[in-house]
């Protein structure tokens, strides 16, 4: 199992026994393998690529809905002075985050189990 798969089984453990009515949904297919017919099957149901990890979906404050790009400790797309790291993937990734921003929901990266579980707290907690 990567490292993000084990980030998103601890986090999606964390939800369920917290907040157990909470509706939410992991990006599964992302990490796995799929045959080519089943992967070009995936392909043509979802034609955006950089689509967030996670989508919490409940309205808090000014947001219809959270979505989170969830990345490894070792994989944070943000270089020390804040700005992204110059990937092409992350770069897709932070389109979309942008994109759901301007229509309506919170949308952002987050590295590791413990600052997503803050990103989660600090979502969910406001008014």
């Amino acid at each position: 199992m990567s490292q993000e798969a084990e980030i998103y089984k601890v986090i999606a453990r964390y939800l369920t026994i917290k907040y157990p009515k909470l509706i939410f949904r992991f990006d599964f297919a992302a990490g796995l393998y799929l045959s080519p017919y089943m992967a070009n099957k995936h392909r043509s149901q979802n034609p955006i690529k950089g689509y967030p990890d996670l989508f919490i979906a409940i309205p808090k404050g000014n947001f219809a809905g959270l979505f989170i790009e969830i990345k490894t400790d070792k994989a944070n797309p943000f270089k020390k002075d804040g700005t992204l790291k110059a990937n092409e993937h992350t770069e897709r990734q932070a389109e979309v985050l942008k994109a759901l921003n301007e229509v309506g929901y919170a949308a952002l990266f987050s590295t590791g189990v413990d600052e997503t579980i803050k990103v989660i707290e600090s979502y969910l907690n406001q008014e």
